[in-house]
């Protein structure tokens, strides 16, 4: 198994490389996942340069990371949105391969990630966006211990209508910044 910069049994985190190119291009032409992460534009190169990119700066505003599941590429994770003096970010994990969906895969890389969020960079708060069809990721973030914090009405728009987003979050309990 090779090195990962995140790693919890079988399921690893490690940066992005050239050779993942084909595998997110892939993902993102699905237009089934699609539906699912709002993706409304085609996924180009340079979207894929900018993911890459975002590793060389100091405190960059996303921080995404390959999945795979022992030497196998799975999927996407990661931090975006992030606000280091408010101390959150918004958490995104894709599993682009449908055979390794409902597996427990996802909870596993939803800790690895909280994990980093929390102890590394010293997050406060995680929150999610969810589209409100999307009953998967509604039941997965419940299982995962997150809070529904609310609704928001006619937020996003796809295939000619409008859809709710659903709102979860996880709050750092443990926080020892926190008084």
């Amino acid at each position: 198994m090779e090195n990962y910069f995140i790693r919890g049994g079988q399921i690893g985190l490690r940066s992005i490389r050239e050779d993942d190119r084909e595998a997110f291009f892939c993902w993102h032409d699905d237009s089934s996942i699609r539906e699912k992460i709002g993706g409304i534009f085609p996924f180009c190169e340079n979207t894929f340069k900018a993911i890459c990119q975002s590793y060389n700066e100091l405190n960059p505003p996303n921080i995404w990371f390959a999945v795979c599941d022992g030497d196998k590429l799975i999927g996407i994770a990661g931090l975006h949105s992030i606000k280091y003096i408010q101390r959150n970010a918004e958490v995104a994990i894709l599993i682009g391969e449908k055979k390794d969906r409902h597996k427990g895969k996802g909870s596993l890389i939803l800790k690895l990630v909280e994990e980093y969020a929390f102890g590394t960079l010293s997050l406060h708060r995680l929150y999610a966006y969810v589209y409100g069809n999307n009953v998967c990721a509604q039941h997965f973030f419940e299982k995962c211990f997150w809070e529904h914090e609310g609704t928001m009405k006619d937020a996003s728009f796809w295939n000619h209508r409008f859809r709710d987003i659903e709102i979860w979050a996880k709050v750092n309990t443990e926080d020892t910044l926190i008084s």
